[in-house]
């Protein structure tokens, strides 16, 4: 006989009834505390110049004065006070882990007194996290209640607050890769890609803007392909490929045998390149063709790249296990050795793959460069998204100069499309209840609408500006590029091949190699040759 469980309502209720006492006693005891003038406690900003955690500031004294909060760090200066408008306040939520008090800021406010430092240039502030001690807590919730009398602050009812009610999150679907609303942020002005929104939009360029026969002889891998292929300690492409082997199992023929391959990637969190591999299969093969040499091409906007030697060398070695364990040679024909023997074949496709990925090219495309330090995932985005409208640059790709695909106009105009793309997305999900973007475009004109927003080229201006305008000071005519030799790209390069930068060069090196640049240029009118 099978035990069963009995739940007595009785106790139940009065689990029920005892939990809104406390909480109703909680609310009374937080209404009963005084406000105070001031308090203080520990002060977090959000993440800036490629950080992905919060910022600790360290303790703050917090007051308001007329329409503003003021957040004072110990022995600053007056001037590098924090302001924050009391209208510009969204939202307030509090965790009792921690415990955290959680401001929104809508919109965004710009860094202004201390924060300038912690913020890179352009960058808003969203959010800010406060962290009373648990004892103080109590009073920190009654004096922003009282400053903040048109908002309701939410969190738990322990704490006297109200719970803020559970909503579904809001998400699009796309061949595995989830985009959230909060997402919509970095597609902002002046903000970073994370790697959701390039996995999103690469595959969501395939979807619509390439042709069919390149769909099936295009393969655009994760941004987290290389994190994957150095996982579990691996030293090598040969030992890394163990790690991704059954990423590309349902791709015919293997990698190899494809026409491209894209490999985007993110070095040390700060900047974004891509890898395109043409004709890997060639490697194996004897060809004369210049168009049809295997070839390695990185496209890099940065105006000094980092040099790319050790993610090439990951590459090669994974290269070479795809080849040598792709036993159909990426034409359907089984392949045999001399003596019939499956044997020698291997021995003799090892010996091929080995070869032939140690002559393969590497080479640095010339291509646009970005204007500022925040564009790089729109133009590897863009690098693809003209590849795929004119296919037939894939076979010069590498072999001569890019400089004439785009330039910067086009980058800022795609900004512009996307985000107002995935506005259109998301509002037509929650319409219709569907929120797979592959089902979504089953309805042909939102298909064309997506194709025209990743395709289409910026209106000319009006008026436009003479092609050589005289300009009143020569020297306002040189463009913004940063210095010929970056002190500090080696040790960016060093850290993205060990699989990322954590610690000092996160907080330190991007700031100094791109800010003080930005303001040399900017204060000093200093401008590299």
């Amino acid at each position: 006989m099978e035990a069963s469980i009995v739940v007595d309502s009785d106790d139940e209720a009065e689990r029920c009834a005892e939990a809104e006492a406390r909480a109703a006693a909680a609310a009374h005891a937080l209404a009963a505390e005084p406000p105070q003038e001031c308090f203080c406690c520990r002060l977090a900003l959000p993440p800036s110049r490629g950080l992905l955690t919060p910022q600790p500031v360290g303790e703050v004294q917090i007051w308001r004065q007329d329409q503003a909060l003021i957040f004072s760090p110990e022995d600053a200066e007056e001037d590098d006070d924090l302001v924050i408008p009391v209208a510009g306040i969204s939202s307030v939520d509090v965790k009792a882990d921690g415990p955290m008090i959680i401001l929104t800021l809508s919109p965004p406010l710009a860094a202004n007194g201390f924060a300038v430092d912690y913020m890179a240039e352009g960058h808003r502030i969203a959010t800010v996290t406060l962290s009373p001690l648990t004892e103080e807590l109590r009073s920190a919730l009654a004096t922003l209640m009282a400053w903040l009398q048109h908002l309701t602050l939410h969190g738990p009812k322990a704490l006297g607050l109200v719970p803020r009610p559970l909503q579904e999150p809001v998400a699009l679907r796309l061949h595995g890769t989830v985009l959230e609303e909060r997402d919509l942020d970095l597609l902002e002005d002046e903000q970073w890609f994370n790697d959701t929104i390039m996995d999103f939009f690469m595959r969501l360029a395939l979807e619509v803007a390439a042709p069919q026969q390149l769909q099936d002889e295009l393969y655009v891998a994760k941004t987290q392909f290389f994190t994957r292929l150095t996982a579990c300690g691996a030293s090598s492409g040969e030992k890394g490929w163990e790690n991704v082997k059954t990423w590309t199992r349902t791709v015919n023929g293997g990698v190899a045998s494809q026409r491209v391959l894209v490999y985007p990637v993110n070095e040390a969190n700060l900047h974004w390149c891509v890898f395109f591999v043409c004709h890997p299969h060639g490697a194996i093969q004897q060809t004369e063709a210049d168009e049809d040499v295997p070839r390695i091409v990185c496209l890099d906007s940065a105006w000094e790249p980092v040099p790319k030697d050790d993610h090439i060398k990951l590459l090669k070695g994974y290269l070479r296990r795809e080849l040598f364990n792709n036993p159909l040679g990426g034409n359907g024909a089984a392949v045999l050795g001399a003596d019939g023997s499956v044997a020698a074949a291997s021995v003799a496709r090892w010996k091929a793959a080995v070869m032939g990925l140690e002559k393969m090219q590497a080479i640095d495309g010339d291509v646009p460069k970005q204007q500022n330090v925040y564009d790089c995932g729109l133009y590897v985005l863009e690098f693809l998204l003209y590849l795929l409208r004119q296919p037939g640059q894939f076979s010069r790709l590498g072999l001569e100069s890019h400089q004439e695909w785009f330039d910067q106009s086009v980058i800022t105009h795609r900004r512009t499309q996307m985000r107002e793309l995935v506005s259109r997305l998301l509002s037509e999900g929650k319409r219709s209840g569907q929120m797979d973007v592959s089902l979504l475009l089953r309805d042909e004109s939102l298909r064309n609408a997506v194709r025209e927003a990743l395709t289409s080229e910026p209106p000319e201006p009006e008026n436009p500006e003479p092609e050589n305008p005289e300009p009143e000071n020569p020297e306002e005519n040189v463009p913004w590029r940063p210095p010929a030799e970056p002190a500090h790209w080696s040790a960016m390069s060093a850290m993205s091949a060990a699989g990322g930068a954590e610690g000092v060069w996160g907080a330190w090196g991007w700031s100094y190699e791109w800010e003080h640049v930005a303001k040399r240029a900017r204060l000093a009118d200093w401008h590299a040759p």
